[in-house]
């Protein structure tokens, strides 16, 4: 089981998605699709949902983009048990570990395929007109999709091949992008070869930078004509985790330089004279001894603090006390009297 959240469009262009509305009638007939469940509407005919999403968006006009979307696909293997109801189980199952049973939502079943997948259309804006935070979460996704995939025992995601003799225009272009970038990530270790992997394919990367800055915030692949944004490519592909996977590879490259211990020549091999090497030796020796002095103040600091015994003898303190500050003698009486 795999979900896909997906961004952009109104409430209408969702709603007339999932329901085949603007699709061609003669091949995506009424059995094509099934509302299996929803939750808030004012009724089921297109013009009811999308007036109830509406209704509620008004609740809190601050959310730019309240329309949410998400796809939930399963293996072929899975069809034969995948029953309407098994599926609108799995897909309530989904939206209450997603956190997105407080609001409203469309949940819409497609046949056409041999992939079982169901749509589910929700409202950014809650039931109390605050914003579902977890509903494009990412993260939370892949958690929730592992979890039920293994409750369910349904199969396991695989990455399949497009057929790219079916592909066309800007989905061809998707698919080879992607696979162009799968194999260039492979190889590189920073920004600089990864676009030049790429760039012997034909495939530049455009950068995207914040509004008035120098400060690049995202990224898109040009491929001849056409132009993928990174996110459409693959979660992969996003600027950020690009940008992380690099750094961390640059990290770990700098650290095992770091880590490389030097090489002095041999004896005979070497072009620095015995005197030189005379002197580099004692500086390290005065180093050395330097640095053991130190070592044994500091460890005896530290074992007077928190060790009993000889850094703290309590006997020796009294009669180093009394050193120091002797005892007056008394005047003998007797010594005064004159006989």
């Amino acid at each position: 089981m795999i979900g896909k959240i997906l961004k952009g469009g109104s409430f209408g262009s969702k709603v007339d998605y999932v329901t085949r509305e603007k699709h061609d009638k003669k091949i995506f007939t009424p059995d094509t699709w099934k509302i299996l469940g929803c939750r808030g509407m004012m009724g089921e005919k297109r013009n009811q949902i999308v007036a109830s999403f509406e209704a509620q968006a008004m609740q809190n006009r601050r959310i730019g983009n309240p329309a949410g979307h998400i796809t939930l696909s399963f293996a072929a293997d899975d069809k034969p048990k995948l029953s309407d109801e098994k599926m609108l189980k799995i897909a309530l199952d989904y939206i209450k570990m997603m956190g997105l049973d407080k609001t409203q939502f469309l949940i819409v079943r497609h046949y056409e395929t041999d992939k079982p997948h169901c749509h589910i259309v929700f409202n950014m804006v809650g039931d109390n007109g605050k914003r579902m935070e977890s509903g494009r979460n990412r993260y939370r996704n892949k958690r929730v999709c592992e979890a039920l995939t293994k409750r369910y025992r349904l199969a396991l995601p695989k990455q399949e091949t497009p057929d790219m003799e079916k592909l066309h225009g800007l989905e061809r272009a998707k698919a080879e992008i992607r696979i162009a970038a799968t194999e260039a990530l492979r190889n590189a270790r920073n920004w600089n070869t990864f676009a030049a992997l790429l760039a012997r394919k034909n495939i530049h990367i455009i950068p995207k930078y914040r509004r008035g800055t120098n400060e690049m915030q995202g990224i898109s692949f040009q491929m001849g004509d056409y132009k993928v944004k990174g996110s459409d490519v693959g979660e992969a592909f996003k600027f950020r985790n690009l940008e992380r996977y690099f750094s961390q590879s640059n990290r770990q490259s700098a650290s095992k330089k770091a880590t490389v211990q030097p090489r002095f020549p041999q004896s005979g091999a070497s072009s620095i004279s015995d005197e030189a090497m005379r002197a580099v030796k004692a500086t390290a020796a005065n180093a050395a001894g330097m640095v053991a002095d130190i070592g044994e103040s500091v460890g005896q600091f530290i074992g007077g603090l928190f060790q009993p015994g000889p850094a703290y003898d309590p006997e020796e303190e009294r009669l180093a006390w009394e050193l120091a500050h002797p005892k007056k003698k008394k005047p003998n009486p007797k010594r005064g009297i004159k006989r």
